[in-house]
């Protein structure tokens, strides 16, 4: 008995010790591997679990806000919310969709789903107003939830207020059209970084606060040219005349002629910024420098600009005075808005303007030749873009000299075998207001930062000198005996102040050919026709009940011109003085125009 108990214990003893050794090892390995993962890999571990329970997502920038030329803001950024569910929460998501459907804009039977979904959290709808997201607020439906937006929603004081020219965003700030997407790298700023928490199926978890890598750069401003009072006027007066005339469509520009900036761009039809999904892309047309079109006698100028530069033509030549004119198989006749005023046989280059006689124009460029015309067109930048930086700018066609039939030079010397855009002409008649110069059309005046200081300012950019200060004064002499004694007597006229301009009427051209029925009634015009401190185009597409430039679109001009000079402070006088001679009048619109066109010729004869 003895001898087995002591067998026995010997035996429980080594299992004992056999056992201990076991645990010894066994806690030597785990701690060599808690030694190896907490410190030998601890921050290679800690690295990779980081990365695993983390997201790294953009914060995105603040856009910056658009200014008018007086500083005030016409497109800025507010605070948006956003329309989020919980789905887990949701206690009836058929009663819910209903009652939330009307307020959000969505359908029942599409919220219904989302607020019935398995996944946890479904996003219902992105940048909604701050009203919109009171109102789901008031509902205090179970699940649902307003969450604050990174980004801000762009605002529009009016939604139509110069909405072609003013673009707009998508839902992630991106500038999708007009200014908005020209200068969308100016405006939208840089991006942050920002780290979220997550559980191992993607889930944010609660409560865990982000943690900011690297903070978002807001966008700067930009302040345009726009003057909002011309604007105002000029959209008014554009739909007026729209719905009056039961036009397809039209463009008012007002520019200044001494600096080259837009003051006002005015579209019809045009769009609501707020709801621009809505409309359609023809809607959306910015018409001033997207539309290109046959200008009709508003090209006349251009024409005698090139017979007087060129010297083939003087103020006391004559021309054959006829009503028509057989070239090359095609017969030119005078329009019905223009009229021999007694002028016996013959008629000179101002008689041809202010009556806008086209079998005059053809006279005028058979005598210069192809060659003279061809090259004061390009001079006046026809056939290339303006510059102006807006978004879908069209060159418009200016065919060179040996591609024209036998008929393109006398038909282009009245606006016809040529087509422009309506910032183009103009551009054109801007210089030859100050005294001709072409000066690159300006729609920005400077960069700002969002405390609204200013980092980068524009200059007016003179392209070169199409004419002498000369010929732009005989030329304005030209366009002022229109308003006096031409075509554009007495609708283009402004009591209390001169105006000067050029009626136009063209046909529309469609696939190539003219559209029987269909004309474009323009009119170009300056005011005061001395010193011109604006200059105002207005087009009107396919009008009906009238069709000339002198019914239609003249008297819009008078309208938007008298707006001008009151809102310039320039009150009208009782009788305006005279026009001077066009051969001894000053050829710059103003003191700063004339100090512009000194130091532009001064650089030259430097270089």
């Amino acid at each position: 008995m003895a001898r087995r108990h002591a067998g026995f214990t010997r035996t429980l003893h080594t299992r004992v010790k056999a056992l201990f050794y076991v645990f010894f090892f066994l806690a030597g390995f785990l701690l060599y591997r808690l030694y190896e993962i907490q410190v030998v890999q601890g921050a290679a571990l800690s690295e990779k679990a980081e990365i695993e329970h983390s997201a790294t997502i953009d914060v995105l920038a603040q856009r910056g806000t658009i200014y008018d030329r007086d500083g005030n803001a016409i497109v800025r950024s507010l605070p948006s919310q956003s329309i989020y569910a919980t789905t887990a929460q949701v206690t009836d998501p058929a009663g819910e969709a209903q009652r939330l459907a009307p307020i959000l804009g969505i359908s029942a039977e599409r919220l219904e789903p989302a607020l019935a979904d398995t996944l946890p959290t479904r996003l219902l709808a992105r940048k909604v107003s701050q009203e919109t997201a009171e109102q789901v607020r008031q509902l205090a439906l179970a699940g649902v939830d307003v969450v604050p937006e990174e980004t801000g929603v762009r605002y529009v004081p009016s939604g139509r207020f110069a909405s072609t020219i003013l673009g707009f965003t998508g839902i992630d700030d991106n500038g999708l059209d007009g200014i908005e997407y020209a200068y969308d790298d100016v405006l939208r700023g840089i991006n942050g970084k920002m780290i979220l928490e997550e559980d191992e199926f993607g889930h944010r978890i609660p409560f865990a606060p982000p943690h900011i890598v690297q903070a978002a750069q807001p966008g700067r401003g930009i302040v345009l040219t726009i003057d909002s009072y011309l604007q105002f006027e000029a959209e008014r007066v554009l739909r007026q005349t729209v719905q009056q005339w039961h036009a397809a469509s039209g463009t008012i520009l007002i520019m200044d002629p001494s600096t080259g900036e837009i003051l006002a761009v005015a579209n019809a039809p045009d769009y609501d910024l707020r709801e621009f999904w809505r409309y359609s892309p023809d809607a959306r047309r910015d018409r001033a420098v997207m539309d290109a079109y046959e200008p009709g006698s508003t090209f006349k100028l251009i024409t005698a600009a090139a017979a007087l530069e060129s010297g083939k033509v003087q103020l006391t030549s004559r021309f054959p005075a006829r009503d028509e004119l057989t070239i090359g198989g095609h017969t030119i006749h005078n329009a019905e808005d223009g009229f021999i005023a007694s002028r016996g046989d013959t008629e000179s280059l101002e008689d041809i303007i202010a009556y806008s006689h086209n079998v005059g124009a053809a006279e005028v460029a058979l005598r210069i030749g192809g060659g003279t015309l061809y090259k004061m067109v390009r001079a006046f930048g026809f056939g290339d873009e303006t510059g102006v930086g807006l978004p879908g700018e069209n060159p418009g066609i200016v065919l060179p000299p040996d591609q024209w039939s036998a008929t393109t030079l006398p038909t282009m010397a009245f606006g016809h075998s040529i087509s422009v855009t309506p910032l183009a002409l103009a551009r054109a008649y801007c210089a030859i207001a100050n005294g001709g110069l072409l000066l690159k059309p300006q729609i920005v005046r400077a960069i700002v930062d969002q405390s609204g200081n200013q980092l980068y300012q524009y200059r007016p950019e003179v392209e070169r000198r199409v004419i002498s200060e000369r010929v732009a004064a005989q030329l304005r002499g030209f366009l002022r005996a229109v308003v006096v004694r031409g075509t554009g007597n007495p609708t283009a006229q402004v009591p209390g102040y001169t105006t000067a301009g050029k009626t136009g009427t063209a046909q529309v051209v469609e696939n190539g050919a003219y559209s029987p029925g269909d004309y474009i009634a323009s009119f170009v015009g300056m005011i005061p026709a001395q010193a011109p401190r604006y200059v105002i185009l207005v087009k009107i597409d396919e009008p009906r009940g009238a069709i000339y430039g002198s019914e239609v679109a003249a008297p819009a001009f008078a309208v938007l011109a008298r707006a001008a000079m009151l809102h310039a402070g320039v009150m009208p006088l009782a009788s305006p003085a005279p026009l001077a001679h066009p051969a001894t009048g000053t050829g710059c619109a103003r003191s700063s125009c004339l100090r512009l066109v000194r130091s532009t010729e001064t650089s030259k004869r430097s270089t």
